[in-house]
Formats: C-alpha cells, sequence, structure tokens
C-alpha cells in the first residue's frame, strides 16, 4: 500500500505530464492549426504511405552487414531490435527485406501501391515476423515528430454553443439544430476544441483521409508548390496529392455543409477537427492483419437511425451515411497483412485483382480510395499450387513476389536462438558447442548438391567436388577442408555468389527445404528439459536429433533420397557428432597443461622468420648479440620434426611461405594471425607432444571416467590431482560441468575411433 498522500501526488503528476504529452504533440488541432504545421513540413504532410514506409525504414537506419565470404549487404536497423517488446531480431533476410524496399521505391515513385507484395517462403522463415516488425516500427515511427501523421472528424456543437444558423438564420428561434449567434461567438472560430459536452456530435472518418483532401485539387496543388520550395519546381506534384480525394461520407457532408453555407468555405472548416493519430496493430489503427479463416475484408454498414438521428444537425438528417469498416478500412494509411493468403478460397480474394490495380474498393455507398500498403504472406506448397491454376496469369501481374528462405550459414543462424538460450539459462547451463552443433545440423539439411554444368569451365572440377560439409563451410565463412588446395580454395571463396544463385531459379531452391527454425527451437527446449543431463549438452541434442528422425513421415527433408552427401541426415548427424568429439578432445588436451599454445606460436613466427631469410638467402638480426646470422638451420629442422611427416624441406618452407603470401592478398589491411593462417600446422606440432605423453594422457582420461565412483577415490594421488585440475580447468576455461565432462568422455569413448584428436 503506498504512503499517505504518494497515490494522489502520484496521480497528479502523471496527470500533468499527459496534459504536457498531449499539447506538445498536438493531438487535437483546428484546420487553421494544421495549416500552420503544413506551411512548415508540406513534404511529410503529403506522404502516401509507400513513402511513409521508406521514410520509416530510413529513420530507423540502414547499416551495412558482411556474412563470410558474401557480399556486403544493405541493412535496415529496424529489423534489429525489439525497441521493448519482446520480440527478436530478424537474423539474416537483407536480401528479401532490401527487395521489399525497392518496391516501397517503386510505389512512392509511380504514387500508389498497385501491387500486393507477397512473402513467399518455407514455414517459420521469417515471413510474419517481418510483417510484425514493420508493424511494430510503424508504431513506434509514428510518435516521433518526424512520423506525425493526421486525420479529422466533423463536430456539431450542441445548441448552447449555438453559431450563425445555416442557411442564414440568426433568429434564436429558427436555428438549424445550432443555436443562436450570440452564442457562437464564446466559442471562437473553430468547434475543434470544443468540451465534450459542448458537443453534440462528433462524426469520424473511418478511412482517416489526410485533411488536406478537404481542399479543392487546384488549391492543394498551389499550396504545395509555394510551401516546399523550389524542390516542388524540379520534382513532380505527388499523384498522392493530386487525385486524392474524400470519401463518400465525409463528401456528402462537406457538399451538404457548404450549400448550407452558400458557400461560405470558412464556415465549413470550422466543423473539422484535425487529429493526431497513432499506428497500432492491437486496435487494428492502420495496421490490421486477414487470418486465413476470414472472407470479408471491407464492408459498408448503414448508421442506425433510431440510435444516431436525434444526434445528427438537421442539415444531415436527410442524407444517407454509411460508415465503411472491414480490414482494408482499419488499414487505411498503412498496410493490412494477409496471412497465408493462399490457403483461403479463391474466391474469397478474386475481389483483389481490381482492388489492387486501382487501389479503390466497391462499397455500397460508392466507391473507396485506398492509401496501404498490401503485404501477403504464403508458403512455397501453396504458391506452387497457385502457379499451377487457370487464375495464376490474371493474379501475376499484380503480385510482387519477395521470396524468404531458410538461412544457410550456421554461424548465423544461431543468432534465431539467443533469446531462447537466455530463456533457458535461467533454469539450466548450456554447454559448449551445443547449439552451434545444431545449427549446424539444421543447415546442413537445407543444402542442394550443385550442378557443375551451371559453372564456367575452369571451376567445374572443383565444384563436382564440393561436398556438404564444405558447402558449409563457405557459407560460413570459414575455408573448405584440404581435399582442396589453395588455389582451388580461393577459387571457391571467389565464386561463393555463384555458388549461393546456382539455385534461385528452381523450384527446389536451396533454403527451401530443411530443418526449420521452429524445429530448431523444439529441439532446444526438449534437450533443456532432459532431466538426465544436468546442461544443455551437445550429447542432449544428439539425443533429441535421433529422435525427430525416427519418423521420416513427419518431415520431408527426411524422405529425400541421398545424393553426393547431401539429403543424407544419418551422415549428417555423424558429422557433428565427430565434430563435437574433435572439439572437446582438444579442449581436453588443452585443460591438460601440457602444451603452451602462446609458447608455439612465438616459436612458428621465430621459426617463420628464419625460414624466410634462408630462402631469400638474407641474414637475420640477432636480438641478442646485436649480429647478423645466417638463419639456424637447426632450430629449423626442430620444428620442421613437428611439423612436417613428408616432403622436401625446400618445398614444405616454401608453401609456408605462400601461405602468408595468400593470406595478404585477401587481407590487405590486417595484422598476421598466425594462429589462423598456420592452425593446421599449430595443430600437427600440439598432437606430437601429447603422442608423447599418451600413457599419461590414458590414465587421466580413464580416471575422469570414474567420476563419483568408488575407484575414483582408489587413484594414486598424483592421477586424482591432475584429474581434478583438469576437470576444473575445463569448467573454467570452457564453459563445462563436471557431469557433462564426465558424459563427453564417455561420449568419447564409445566411438568407432575413439583418438578424435
Amino acid at each position: 500500500m503506498l504512503p499517505n498522500g504518494t497515490s494522489k501526488e502520484l496521480l497528479g503528476s502523471l496527470s500533468g505530464i499527459i496534459k504536457t504529452e498531449f499539447k506538445e504533440q498536438k493531438y487535437i488541432l483546428s484546420y487553421e492549426e494544421y495549416m500552420d504545421i503544413f506551411v512548415s513540413n508540406a513534404k511529410n504532410m503529403v506522404r502516401n504511405s509507400a513513402q511513409y514506409m521508406i521514410d520509416m525504414f530510413e529513420y530507423f537506419g540502414i547499416s551495412e552487414v558482411k556474412h563470410g565470404f558474401h557480399a556486403a549487404q544493405k541493412h535496415f536497423n529496424l529489423f534489429d531490435a525489439s525497441r521493448g517488446r519482446n520480440k527478436p531480431k530478424i537474423v539474416g533476410q537483407e536480401e528479401a527485406h532490401e527487395a521489399l524496399y525497392r518496391i516501397l521505391k517503386q510505389f512512392a515513385r509511380q504514387g500508389k501501391s498497385d501491387k500486393l507484395i507477397l512473402l513467399h517462403g518455407p514455414n517459420g522463415s521469417s515471413k510474419s515476423s517481418t510483417a510484425d516488425a514493420i508493424a511494430h516500427a510503424l508504431e513506434d515511427y509514428s510518435r516521433t515528430d518526424e512520423g506525425a501523421v493526421y486525420r479529422f472528424n466533423w463536430i456539431f456543437p450542441t445548441d448552447k454553443i449555438g453559431h450563425e444558423g445555416l442557411l442564414g438564420e440568426t433568429n434564436a428561434n429558427k436555428h438549424i439544430g445550432f443555436g443562436d449567434a450570440s452564442a457562437w461567438h464564446n466559442a471562437g472560430k473553430s468547434f475543434a476544441h470544443l468540451q465534450d459536452d459542448e458537443i453534440m456530435c462528433k462524426i469520424i472518418s473511418e478511412m482517416r483521409e489526410n485533411p488536406i483532401f478537404i481542399l479543392p485539387k487546384l488549391e492543394r496543388i498551389h499550396l504545395y508548390k509555394k510551401y516546399f520550395g523550389k524542390e516542388a519546381e524540379e520534382t513532380s506534384i505527388p499523384v498522392h496529392l493530386e487525385e486524392g480525394a474524400l470519401s463518400s461520407k465525409n463528401k456528402k457532408i462537406f457538399d451538404s455543409l457548404l450549400v448550407a453555407y452558400k458557400g461560405d468555405f470558412e464556415k465549413v472548416l470550422r466543423h473539422i477537427q484535425v487529429e493526431r493519430f497513432f499506428f497500432s496493430s492491437r486496435y487494428r489503427t492502420g495496421i490490421a492483419s486477414v487470418e486465413p479463416q476470414m472472407a470479408m475484408d471491407a464492408m459498408d454498414k448503414q448508421i442506425n437511425i433510431e440510435k444516431n438521428l436525434q444526434n445528427l444537425p438537421p442539415v444531415l438528417q436527410n442524407i444517407r451515411l454509411f460508415e465503411p469498416c472491414g480490414e482494408l478500412i482499419d488499414a487505411n494509411r498503412g498496410f493490412v497483412e494477409f496471412s497465408d493468403l493462399l490457403k483461403r478460397p479463391l474466391e474469397a480474394f478474386k475481389y483483389l485483382l481490381t482492388t489492387i490495380e486501382k487501389m479503390s474498393i466497391n462499397l455500397q455507398s460508392g466507391m473507396a480510395d485506398l492509401d496501404l500498403l498490401m503485404l501477403a504472406s504464403s508458403n512455397e506448397k501453396h504458391l506452387d499450387a497457385f502457379k499451377n491454376s487457370q487464375d495464376w496469369p490474371s493474379f501475376k501481374g499484380r503480385f510482387e513476389l519477395v521470396r524468404v528462405p531458410y538461412l544457410l550459414s550456421a554461424k548465423l543462424e544461431e543468432n534465431i536462438y539467443q533469446e531462447d538460450v537466455k530463456i533457458i539459462e535461467n533454469t539450466k547451463k548450456i554447454a559448449p558447442h551445443a547449439l552451434s552443433l545444431l545449427t549446424k545440423w539444421a543447415v546442413l539439411t537445407r543444402l542442394r548438391q550443385p550442378d557443375p554444368d551451371f559453372y564456367i569451365p575452369e571451376v567445374r572440377h572443383i565444384i563436382s567436388r564440393l561436398n556438404p560439409y564444405d558447402k558449409l563451410a563457405l557459407y560460413d565463412g570459414r575455408d573448405p577442408s584440404d581435399i582442396f588446395n589453395d588455389t582451388e580454395k580461393s577459387l571457391l571463396k571467389k565464386n561463393i555468389k555463384e555458388i549461393l544463385k546456382e539455385s534461385h531459379s528452381s523450384i527446389a531452391y536451396e533454403g527451401r527445404f530443411g530443418a526449420s527454425p521452429r524445429e530448431v527451437k523444439m529441439l532446444l527446449y526438449f534437450a533443456a528439459q532432459n532431466d538426465s543431463h544436468d546442461a544443455l549438452s551437445a550429447i542432449a541434442i544428439f539425443n533429441e536429433i535421433e529422435k525427430l528422425t525416427l519418423d521420416r513421415t513427419v518431415y520431408d527433408y527426411l524422405q529425400f533420397e541421398a545424393r553426393g552427401g547431401y539429403h543424407d541426415f544419418r551422415d549428417f548427424l555423424k558429422y557433428v557428432k565427430m565434430q563435437y568429439a574433435q572439439k572437446f578432445h582438444s579442449e581436453f588436451l588443452a585443460s591438460l597443461n601440457f602444451y603452451n599454445a602462446g609458447q608455439y606460436v612465438s616459436a612458428m613466427q621465430h621459426y617463420l622468420k628464419n625460414v624466410t631469410a634462408n630462402l631469400q638467402n638474407e641474414k637475420i638480426h640477432n636480438e641478442i648479440t646485436g649480429r647478423q646470422e645466417v638463419a639456424n638451420e637447426m632450430m629449423m629442422f626442430e620444428m620442421e620434426s613437428l611439423i612436417f611427416n613428408s616432403g622436401s624441406k625446400k618445398e614444405n618452407r616454401e608453401k609456408l611461405v605462400s601461405k602468408i603470401a595468400a593470406w595478404r592478398v585477401e587481407n590487405p589491411t590486417k595484422e598476421l594471425q598466425f594462429e589462423t593462417i598456420f592452425n593446421h600446422e599449430l595443430h600437427e606440432i600440439s598432437n606430437k607432444i601429447y603422442q608423447n605423453k599418451s600413457d599419461e594422457i590414458a590414465k587421466i582420461q580413464l580416471g575422469m571416467t570414474m567420476f563419483e565412483s568408488a575407484d575414483y577415490k582408489n587413484l594414486s594421488d598424483s592421477i586424482r590431482i591432475q584429474c581434478e585440475n583438469t576437470f576444473e580447468n575445463l569448467e573454467i576455461k570452457f564453459g563445462y560441468t563436471r557431469k557433462t565432462v564426465w558424459e563427453s568422455l564417455i561420449f568419447l569413448n564409445s566411438l568407432p575411433n575413439s583418438n578424435a584428436g
């Protein structure tokens, strides 16, 4: 309970804040006040829905992203943050979002959005999330100064306010629903700011038309030219400004008042109340969603005479006024999303053929002009069926297709699940590599075998050898395996754009099939709920993948015939298991403290200085003696005995130096990264060192598998201390739990080739 006086003070303070905001944001304006805003910012005041969305995209910022070896892409920041909402960001769909932006640009140039944008792709590829992000961005943008948008209402005062009578009547006994002239002056020049008890009738505009449409066409164009300045002379008049018109209901009210006031336009304007509105998905203000089962998107209903006739001024009582309603009406000035459009019977959306082309809809009361973006989503199965229907030719010219596929980079895919990982971490630890291996498995199921004939002759022989694992590495920005030489690796990286677009024109394009993000999330949460593991570990993930693949009839990607290593979901699981075995074994060895990686990186750097000098017949400066000396053959021999198993001394040395040269060509501005360039060589060095201690390592590994058993306590003190140190290092350095370490060691021993290193 709040202390005495606190609640009153709080409410009083809140009331003051809201009043101040209401005044500063200019929520309610007279027409004259609106024109002051128009004069100061004519460009923003005449935006149609397409231009408004373009400005919204740009308001939240445009950056540049580069994923792996892919070319840099334009990224729209509005798809990043949830801005206070519990919504994950959309990852990796830059190509689809840029296509959407380009279509909006085209709509803005031609002055109307005369096509329906159809986002199509497999289930769970973020089509609905894209529409949702746009809706949230519209809501936020409309609350900024740059995004201010206005509608208008008709205000008719009570008799106690009164004004100059319609048709010239000023006699208090003969007024026509408004009162006498003497009281009128108390209301000022406009009825816009009257209190509720001073208003007899308020008629809103359901279409939320731009208040500028109150003005005749020539006058509004004249105003635009006058207040938009030189830019108006250099650019064409917006089509929206020239062709925009009032709705049927508003036109009838306007014409009736103009006749009643004998053409006095200023007297008509005093009935106009301009209102700032804010886009809202929840309240369907400028944003609407049509579900597949819904059939009626717009309709008219006559204002209930018995209920409202007494509140209408007499001058309007003989007019049949209709209120338009429905999703298209609610979405006017913004956008409507047809969720899973093609799940609806064709007859339910055939009207869109004419509606999209003309951007108007026939209602009982007349033609209603629309200013909105039509966005729809569909999965590929329904789109394929629609393309084969006899009605497809009629629709295809009115659709803009934007493909939204699954991601093809496992590294990028990990970002999709960051919010889920945070939720799981509240109750369970996430063990190393669990998420990354799961996303690798998922992306492997999406990859398609390349067709060498698609490529230029020079690279066909390389493409024909590109297996799914090397393709995955390329898409992740990693070098493919050593089945390719350095020249071939370079060619593959240079042709990444061609590899990505190879299947774009195919029905079975890469990214259409495979495990969906929804299924990946399901596997994550199932693994987290498995009480036999104290952490969400890679081993728990493997168990869930095995369960998922038991029934192949549920998922289409499990039914494809394996060819060339592709679509082999069983082998994909073996691959990620072996990946984990290698990673864990490497971390296990590193935790033994038998090998100092930093020490051998320094040794490698010193060795390469000597190699370079030797190949160039140069001398090296000895920092200790200060002399110029020849390369140290003994030191080079010792390093080469750890690195190489075969090959001539000169060839091996030249190969190492060429690695540096190749890296500098690809990374001209970066410092040399020896750990990256010579990862293979450093790995060979560590292997040689561990081979010399293989007996001791085997004893420690066996001892650790006895953890929490009586045998563990009976180990010799030296072995048990080494086991404890290794457990501790794996926990602190890498983030494992002791039980996960134990499980991983058992898992390592269960593999056909338990020597994972």
